[in-house]
């Protein structure tokens, strides 16, 4: 555990010793990308800048990539200029980054979209909790840690809703990608998961706001087919919220498939529970038909 601690240290700092020993020089945005990748009924979003940057005596020039925030990404353009720190007896190898860009963040990798907030709360949550089990020996909070545990897997496998746009204005969008939900839990393999009776579509927007210069990427989630004629390339019309553009809706969608996904899931969990307490009765009964028979 501690060698864990120590690696992650080491990678968490690498970027500030860039800085501090790093060679300085300034570098031109050349690329950025706004990417969400779907996963598991859930999406996750980053965000990437690319810088090209010369180095003294070598004739090609460098690039150096990394994820950056939000405000930082939409604040930056092609051909803004940014500070690189690199160490040029490093780049000659792909193993260790030899480069850290100014506007670079390490937390900026981790996308912590809203669910993944409240998720990242309940994990603070559980530290209590296994003090209390691990380190005092109560040995009756094993029963809040199974409470904690499964509240943390409904929120983690139940769908939600993406939020409402405040200030809503409309706009036109081009519905770039479209993601078919079936199942609670594991979507990627064919016997794993929960199969939804009411499936739901992860629709990926892409439009350009007013006073921007690049289009941005909105999410939202639909039940499948509320929005007829709705097909990947396609235009859409949207609401979006004025102030966080990324915040978006498609216009005539319905939304019930968190609230049909639960019934799908109660009604799964009281299926297995009838099972297991049929199985208990069945070898109690064995139980008991073997002792008559001892006797």
């Amino acid at each position: 555990m501690i060698v864990f601690l120590l690696i992650g240290s080491a990678i968490a700092a690498w970027p500030s010793v860039l800085d501090a020993i790093g060679t300085r020089t300034s570098g031109v945005i050349t690329e950025k990308y706004e990417m969400v990748r779907v996963f598991g009924g859930d999406w996750f979003r980053h965000f990437e800048i690319i810088a090209s940057y010369s180095v003294p005596g070598q004739p090609l020039e460098h690039r150096a990539i990394c994820d950056v925030d939000e405000i930082t990404y939409d604040s930056l353009h092609k051909g803004s200029a940014v500070v690189v720190h690199y160490l040029p007896s490093l780049l000659v190898q792909p193993f260790i980054p030899a480069t850290h860009l100014s506007p670079c963040s390490a937390m900026a990798s981790i996308s912590f979209n809203t669910p993944l907030r409240y998720l990242a709360l309940a994990c603070v949550a559980l530290l209590p909790i296994l003090v209390l089990w691990r380190v005092c020996r109560i040995r009756s909070a094993v029963w809040l840690f199974l409470a904690w545990l499964g509240l943390t897997l409904a929120y983690v496998v139940m769908p939600r809703t993406e939020p409402e746009p405040q200030g809503p204005l409309p706009a036109t969008a081009i519905v770039d990608r479209i993601v078919r939900v079936t199942k609670l839990g594991d979507e990627q393999r064919s016997n794993k998961g929960i199969p939804l009776l009411h499936p739901y579509q992860v629709v990926e927007l892409k439009f350009v706001p007013p006073g921007m210069d690049t289009a941005v990427t909105a999410v939202d989630k639909i039940d499948e087919n509320s929005v007829p004629g709705l097909k990947e390339g396609r235009s859409a019309a949207i609401v979006y919220d004025a102030a966080h553009p990324r915040v978006a809706r498609l216009q005539g969608g319905t939304r019930l498939f968190p609230g049909q996904a639960r019934t799908t899931a109660l009604l799964f969990g009281a299926g297995f529970a009838v099972l297991v307490a049929i199985s208990l009765t069945v070898r109690g009964l064995a139980g008991m038909a073997r002792r008559r028979i001892g006797l």
